[in-house]
C-alpha cells in the first residue's frame, strides 16, 4: 500500500530539487558526512523558522568547500541569504517536514 506521508515528502522534495540541500537529501550517498562528538555522523540536520508570515524549513548542516559544516545558530540567516529553504503555510507543516524528511531513505 502506498505511504501518503512518503509521497507528500517526495512531492515537496521534487518541487524543490534545484536547492542544494534538497539534492543532498535525494542523493545523500554522494556527499560526505559530518563527524559528531558522540561518534555518530550527520549528512543533514534541519530546523524551521518564520520568515515574512511564512514558515520555512532549512538545513543547519550545509555542504561548503567540499565538506559538511554545522552552522548552528547562523543557519537560518545563511539559508535565507542563499535561498536554501522550503516555504510552508503553517508552523506545523514546516515542523512536520523537518521531522520526517529522512523517510525518503527508508527504502534505500
Amino acid at each position: 500500500m502506498p505511504d501518503p506521508f512518503l509521497e507528500k515528502i517526495i512531492a515537496i522534495l521534487s518541487s524543490n530539487r534545484t536547492k542544494q540541500f534538497v539534492d543532498r537529501i535525494l542523493n545523500a550517498k554522494q556527499y560526505p558526512r559530518l563527524a559528531l562528538p558522540n561518534g555518530d555522523y550527520a549528512t543533514h540536520k534541519m530546523a524551521w523558522g518564520e520568515l515574512d508570515g511564512k514558515y520555512v524549513a532549512f538545513p543547519t548542516v550545509v555542504y561548503a568547500g567540499g565538506s559538511m559544516v554545522d552552522l548552528g545558530d547562523k543557519a537560518f540567516e545563511a539559508a535565507i541569504r542563499a535561498n536554501e529553504y522550503i516555504s510552508f503555510d503553517t508552523a506545523s507543516e514546516a515542523s512536520w517536514f523537518t521531522t520526517n524528511y529522512k523517510r525518503v531513505w527508508e527504502d534505500q
